[in-house]
């Protein structure tokens, strides 16, 4: 995805500085313990962030979370029915 498309993807879902990282590195395959290990933050910590994440942009997970990205990120480029559930 390029960097205006991704920019638009990040105002668009609201997400915090914090936020676009952590969800930059799910996007890239990470997984939690590693995402803690590089944001230099707790397990917990990230797990609390995960929740609000996923509570505000009402998704059930990561897997939930990748796809109302895709789906963001598409409808952008032009394509009105990836807004759809």
């Amino acid at each position: 995805m390029d960097q205006a498309t991704w920019k638009a993807v990040v105002d668009e879902l609201s997400l915090s500085p914090q936020q676009t990282r952590i969800v930059e590195l799910i996007l890239h395959g990470f997984g939690d313990k590693r995402i803690a290990a590089e944001l230099e933050i707790s397990f917990s910590t990230l797990r609390s962030h995960l929740e609000r994440i996923y509570h505000r942009l009402e998704v059930p997970g990561s897997k939930g979370l990748i796809l109302l990205v895709l789906r963001t990120a598409l409808a952008r480029k032009g394509c009105p029915q990836c807004r759809q559930n």
